[in-house]
């Protein structure tokens, strides 16, 4: 057979599979399009250079989204093939041999790469600068303009051999799906009845067993690092319940409702019932897989809308001031005074002839500890207990610093802690010693650790030198550390002049060398801010772009499946009608089992998204998102919108069924 006979029957079989095959072309290309974006981003000049991480953080983006592309693609390629048993069948009945058919299914996929290589390059290219622009949006980058985002010759060839090494798969796939088949296989398999589906009791209590333990670490995990190590476990097990579940209660449940006859035996819930058990059997599968994937939406573009609700009030929590000094001890120990002059100094220094106010000295200490019965204990040899940080600070360093007024008497301290047992005891212990505590707000808490954290206001800046001999440091070697408190001092410019000034010094050199004093580093709070946006807007763009493609998978899917329901539903449907079955009674049966397969999903994924919540939530407290409102607003809004746009696609969807099954 030549190959124009070959091209010529590829292109026919497309074309009379347009309704299934232009929506899958189409997820192709946009899907590859994002990919072309991302990878142009990791190779671009003006990217590379304004933070470390950022390119880092893309090429996490690259990573999981083309896992997720070969996922969709292979997914999609699936069901495509098994609408086209009843043409291999033919095929070989006319008389074409195996390779004749792998040679047409070579060129649709070789067609399909080469013409989604070429639109997804330029529409990644044209629609990549908008999200160029839109990355340096989100880390506050005005700088940028559509000229820094060129054309990238080898994004492009990484996108092509992507695509071409995906359909290299496909083609692999396919084959060895027809090499197993012979003719009247082929041709059974289009008309094959099917029995009907057991009861599996062993899988549900697997599903069961496996959703109460990953719902368990859901719900109980506060701390952020425990939701860091466990958020992972908890997610592969609900994704093994939801497997489980779906392909064993579905169809538990629906044998159950049989058994009840007096319900069973009327019009609608016996056509409906009976309907549902084979849609379940085939298709249980594959709505988990939906169900997990809305799930995943939900997650992804929740945490990130919160992430980017909390980005501005994270930056001012960090920038209270213009500029902070940080003292690095000399080798020989400064007495408390000493230091202070140092960093006086200092701004002395970078200030020159400019005018500063609000100077503020802040001492702290951050000791490791263990909690224990109700008591922070120094540490001792191994110990089974998790690690503690107590931050301590002086009332008059703290007041000074968050201009604020705040009174204690000898025995009390200001506390707040990541642990809400800890803030609601009403008291603290450390090393035996007995404060009450005033609980306050977890604003307070610093942004820049991660872990279990308790800080503590003492009285008088002497308790924090008692605190560090209450809970002694040693080195490796067992020698005591020495130098454990730090010393910072804040400040603003006056005028604008003043703060250009020292801006310009700092990005000259940040560090002030005072001879036998010790050195003394310099912040500007206009790059500290510089900084979070740039990495925070480089997460915003992870989430962003992972939600998009898992979006795009979603409606693929669930397309298909509207699709696939209605090509299998439209003999049954016309058997209906011929054997005189009222016409509304048909609709309702079919609308109502319709309805069920593609609710589930959704259901599913709005419990497993709520369950996530709290430890969705923890897992903010990594960017220092602290304030319940924030993740409410910005996770439920994400959750409210992703159900009304699933049932608006249902809809729309839906169309496609009923004009296939009224073919």
């Amino acid at each position: 057979m030549t190959l124009s006979l070959l091209t010529k029957l590829a292109i026919e079989g497309i074309s009379k599979r347009r309704t299934i095959y232009f929506p899958y072309f189409l997820a192709v290309v946009l899907i590859m399009a994002l990919e072309y974006i991302m990878v142009s981003l990791i190779f671009n000049d003006y990217v590379q250079t304004r933070h470390p991480a950022l390119p880092t953080i893309i090429m996490m983006a690259v990573f999981f989204s083309t896992l997720l592309i070969v996922i969709f693609i292979l997914y999609a390629n699936n069901f495509i093939q098994r609408q086209r048993r009843l043409e291999f069948s033919l095929y070989t009945v006319l008389g074409l041999e195996g390779k004749h058919i792998r040679g047409v299914i070579f060129i649709e996929q070789l067609l399909t790469a080469i013409i989604g290589s070429v639109l997804s390059v330029g529409i990644g290219f044209v629609f990549g600068k908008l999200v160029f622009m839109g990355l340096n949006r989100l880390i506050r980058d005005a700088g940028a303009g559509l000229s820094d985002y060129p054309f990238n010759m080898r994004a492009a060839l990484i996108t092509t051999a992507i695509l071409l090494g995906i359909m290299l798969l496909i083609f692999i796939i396919n084959s060895l799906r027809l090499s197993r088949l012979n003719p009247s296989e082929l041709l059974s398999q289009v008309n094959a009845g099917e029995a009907e589906p057991k009861s599996r009791w062993f899988l549900l209590l697997i599903g069961l067993v496996t959703l109460a333990w990953g719902y368990y670490i859901a719900l109980t995990t506060t701390d952020v690092l425990d939701a860091l190590m466990k958020v992972f476990v908890a997610i592969f097990l609900v994704i093994i319940a939801t497997y489980a579940l779906l392909t064993s209660l579905s169809i538990i449940s629906l044998k159950l409702m049989k058994k009840n006859k007096d319900f069973y035996y009327k019009p609608v819930p016996f056509l409906s019932i009976s309907g549902m058990l084979y849609r379940m059997k085939a298709n249980a599968t594959s709505l988990a897989t939906i169900a997990i994937l809305c799930t995943g939406i939900v997650l992804t573009l929740g945490t990130t809308l919160t992430l980017y609700l909390g980005m501005d009030e994270q930056v001012a929590r960090m920038t209270l001031y213009d500029f902070e000094l940080n003292y690095l001890p000399a080798e020989t120990e400064l007495d408390d005074a000493s230091i202070q002059e140092a960093l006086q100094q200092a701004r002395l220094n970078l200030q020159g002839d400019g005018e500063v106010e609000g100077v503020s000295l802040f001492r702290q200490v951050i000791m490791p500890a263990q909690y224990q019965e109700g008591e922070f204990q120094a540490i001792e040899g191994t110990s089974n207990n998790r690690l503690w940080y107590i931050i301590g600070e002086s009332l008059d360093d703290f007041n000074n610093y968050y201009n604020q007024n705040m009174e204690l008497a000898e025995d009390e301290v200001l506390l707040v802690s990541t642990s809400s047992d800890i803030n609601g005891a009403g008291h603290i212990q450390i090393a035996g010693q007995d404060y009450r505590t005033q609980l306050i707000n977890l604003d307070y808490l610093p942004m820049n650790m991660v872990g279990q954290i308790t800080l503590v206001v003492f009285p008088e800046i002497e308790d924090l030198n008692h605190l560090i001999d209450a809970l002694p440091l040693t080195d490796i070697d067992g020698n005591p550390v020495e130098n454990l408190m730090m010393y910072s001092l804040y400040f603003n410019a006056k005028d604008g002049a003043t703060k250009n000034h020292i801006e310009e010094a700092i990005a000259t050199n940040n560090f002030i060398h005072l001879e036998e004093n010790g050195l003394v580093r310099a912040i500007s709070g206009a790059q500290t801010a510089s900084d979070l946006y740039m990495l925070n807007g480089g997460f915003l763009f992870l989430g962003i772009i992972v939600g998009l493609v898992l979006i795009i998978g979603t409606v693929l899917m669930l397309y298909f499946k509207q699709v696939s329901e209605g090509y299998q539903d439209q003999e049954k449907y016309q058997i209906m009608r011929k054997v005189g079955l009222p016409e509304n009674l048909i609709k309702q049966t079919i609308r109502q089992q319709i309805f069920w397969v593609f609710a589930l999903p959704i259901m599913i994924a709005v419990i497993h998204s709520l369950f996530a919540g709290k430890i969705m939530y923890s897992l903010l407290g990594i960017v220092g998102i602290v304030k319940i409102p924030t993740f409410l607003i910005g996770y439920g809004s994400v959750l409210l919108i992703f159900i009304v746009v699933y049932l608006l696609f249902y809809a729309i969807t839906s169309r496609a069924y009923y004009r296939i099954i009224n073919q």
